[in-house]
């Protein structure tokens, strides 16, 4: 492959590389390790597809999955394609804003106008493009985007005004002039965001140390079945006291309500009840009528509304019909909070129903049938709001970007004119990041491809981090029982990070049973080993961080080549005020943010098995099992990819942070020869070793053919 005659300049290839950027294979998997220069070979392909193959560049379409990742890759095309050096300088300039970059971006791509001529996109951009020209058939093509927060970079011009949660809002508003609906959504937050009545399983009835059930007016009762006594009241428009003061003969007691329009007291009896007997006779004394209810009627609902019609709608003479009329913001005013997380969950809801593609009918009778009265609710409100969503974005000829996908999905179905045109434009389809494709993504992918088009996939099934967004990791590793005729080609060696973290990072996820093996080489030999550092008392472990950073700024590594990574935000807060306050400014991200990122040196927080410690599986609320049931394993093999994406982070130097006595399960995966001794001392892993140039085994000095391949090693030692 090395004397392979080109006009592309390949040169800078190792022989993996190679052979991907000129596979004539119309179903092509590159299988990409961390730090193996995927994005550089997706790039060369591009060039060698121009150049060597002569293919118009119209007939080129990248695509990615962040705006970043399009951007990043037009400008590497751009600083190759710019032989003065000029634009690679201008990236490196520190200050310049998104507009200026955008701009000389522009500027540059007009000055190589086959560059202008290739179709590098987001998924969703592509999309947006698709609609914008032929969306009229399906949908108003003159539509806006409506996205999760203002301000979104993508589609800037042409968003509308209203975000996702408050246009959920807006709807939710409307319902609740249906008396029933807003009440019922008062009892959901009530219930599960203010009480948490499901955080206590074994009291969900009655709570005898103290009063925590709110009822719709806002008052706190003892018992589920007194807040269902207050809230018939509210529903009802009737007044009543909760626990009033009664006084007879000296005697200050408290029956459970009062209500003055019947001038009746109300006394619930519950098997955890104290004995009311006593009560009664004050109250015969005092001359007030005192009616009893018990709790064993309140199990069904239907037959406790008679009782209560009967004894106290029937001793009220006043006219109930024209019963007030609730106000949403009145209503939720003192819940603020608590509303806009139930919006998130019916937003999430309503993303994960779009990517499952299941039938919002299906779904309905599944979550009807649940055992658990906290996710029937939950469906029953969501689902009018749901709808009503939809309705309002198709009135406004609003697309999220869910909808993007799916109308250019009924769009290309629908009209097979269409599709084929795009067919035929699309000769050529490199996707970027395979691993984090979606049903909906492939379903698009599928629509755009014929047999003869080249589809050239680019990702790595270790790094599939985003399952629960809806990204399936099936299509990556069972490429071939999804695309037929398929070939996996793995680029294997890595040139990011030093021996010892490239050597424990792959025998870590190894762990996995859901992957595709691979054996990942470092380029980069030796190198400091993993150093492991177990906190015995609160605060030591920002301690050593401080202490280790200062150490490598002295040696002269730049704080911006640091990075402090953690699972969850709350891992780190600590650390962040300690670091501030001694005037280091240190990239800290979150794992998942931090994919695609490189430093020279990395600290990984949260490694023991405590709560609140890394891995965490959460195993999704039920609400979310309704439409795709996931398990503890599956959720586990995620968390130890996430773990591999952290690890591989790291250049050359890398710290793992833990608790004494309470090491985190991944930690143990790491095989002990890659990690540091506690004695401080630091050898490298392997003493001096080559790489075999025919197959990329690591080979001993004393090796004269290579164990693997048989290829002779004079030639390998003279080079080295």
């Amino acid at each position: 492959m090395k004397n392979l005659t080109t006009k592309t300049d390949l040169t800078g290839l190792n022989d993996q590389q190679l052979k991907a950027v000129v596979s004539e294979c119309n179903r092509l998997l590159v299988l990409a390790g961390a730090g193996s220069g995927k994005t550089k070979t997706l790039l060369h392909k591009i060039n060698y597809l121009i150049e060597d193959k002569l293919v118009n560049a119209n007939n080129i379409l990248a695509v990615t999955f962040t705006k970043n990742a399009a951007n990043e890759m037009i400008d590497r095309m751009i600083q190759a394609a710019d032989k003065s050096g000029y634009y690679e300088q201008f990236l490196k300039t520190k200050g310049i804003t998104f507009a200026e970059k955008y701009k000389e971006r522009q500027s540059f791509l007009n000055k190589f106008p086959w560059l202008n001529r290739l179709t590098v996109k987001t998924i969703h951009s592509l999309c947006y493009q698709i609609i914008k020209t032929d969306g009229v058939h399906v949908f108003d093509n003159k539509f806006k985007i409506v996205a999760d927060q203002k301000g979104n970079s993508e589609f800037i011009g042409n968003t509308a005004e209203e975000t996702v949660s408050e246009i959920i809002e807006k709807v939710t508003i409307n319902l609740s002039k249906n008396k029933d609906f807003i009440l019922k959504l008062k009892r959901y937050i009530l219930d599960y965001f203010v009480d948490f009545i499901h955080h206590h399983k074994e009291q969900e009835e009655f709570r005898p140390e103290g009063k925590f059930f709110t009822s719709l007016r806002g008052d706190k009762v003892r018992s589920k079945s007194e807040q269902y006594i207050a809230d018939w009241l509210y529903r009802n428009s009737i007044d009543y006291v909760y626990e009033p003061e009664v006084k007879v003969e000296g005697s200050a007691f408290h029956p459970d309500f009062f209500i003055p329009q019947a001038n009746i007291y109300l006394e619930h009896i519950s098997n955890k009840s104290y004995p009311s007997f006593w009560k009664e006779g004050k109250m015969k004394i005092a001359g007030n009528t005192c009616i009893k209810t018990y709790d064993d009627a309140t199990h069904n609902s239907a037959i406790f509304n008679k009782v209560l019609d009967r004894v106290i709608k029937g001793r009220i003479s006043t006219d109930l019909s024209s019963a007030i009329v609730l106000h949403y913001e009145e209503e939720f005013s003192n819940f603020r909070k608590e509303i806009k997380r139930f919006f998130r969950e019916v937003n999430e809801v309503r993303n994960k129903i779009v990517n499952s593609e299941k039938p919002l009918e299906q779904l309905i009778e599944e979550a009807s049938k649940s055992d658990f009265e906290r996710v029937r609710m939950f469906y029953e409100l969501a689902v009018p709001i749901i709808n009503a969503f939809n309705d309002y974005c198709t009135n406004k000829s609003f697309l999220d970007f869910d909808g993007l996908l799916t109308k250019s999905i009924q769009l290309l179905q629908e009209y097979p004119n269409i599709k084929e045109r795009y067919q035929d434009r699309y000769k050529y389809i490199l996707v970027d990041e395979f691993q984090d494709v979606n049903n909906l993504q492939v379903k698009l992918l599928n629509l755009l491809t014929k047999e003869e088009t080249q589809l050239f996939c680019v990702g790595d099934d270790w790094q599939s981090i985003y399952g629960f967004r809806g990204s399936e990791i099936d299509y990556i590793v069972n490429f071939g029982e999804h695309f037929a005729d398929s070939q996996l080609l793995t680029l294997n060696l890595n040139y990011r990070s030093t021996d010892p973290i490239v050597s424990a990072s792959t025998e870590a996820i190894k762990k996995n049973k859901f992957q595709i093996p691979k054996e990942i080489k470092a380029v980069k030999r030796g190198g400091q080993k993993i150093k492991i550092f177990y906190e015995e008392q609160e605060g030591q472990a920002n301690s050593f961080i401080w202490e280790t950073i200062e150490k490598h700024v002295e040696e002269g590594i730049s704080p911006e080549e640091i990075l402090v990574l953690y699972r969850r935000s709350a891992m780190a807060s600590d650390l962040k005020q300690a670091l501030q306050k001694s005037g280091h400014k240190i990239q800290f991200k979150t794992i998942h943010s931090a994919k695609g990122l490189e430093a020279k040196v990395v600290f990984i927080l949260g490694l023991h098995s405590n709560k609140g410690g890394f891995p965490d599986p959460w195993l999704q609320d039920k609400i979310y099992q309704v439409i795709k049931p996931s398990d503890y394993d599956h959720l586990l093999e995620e968390e130890r990819r996430l773990f591999y994406v952290a690890l591989t982070r790291a250049e050359d130097h890398l710290y793992l942070i833990s608790q004494k006595g309470a090491p985190s399960d991944f930690i143990k995966d790491i095989p002990p020869e890659f990690i540091q001794n506690d004695d401080g001392q630091n050898t490298s892993v392997i003493n001096d070793f080559i790489l075999c140039q025919s197959c990329q085994s690591k080979l001993e000095n004393h090796y004269r053919f290579c164990p693997e391949c048989g290829n002779s090693l004079t030639e390998n030692k003279e080079d080295n």
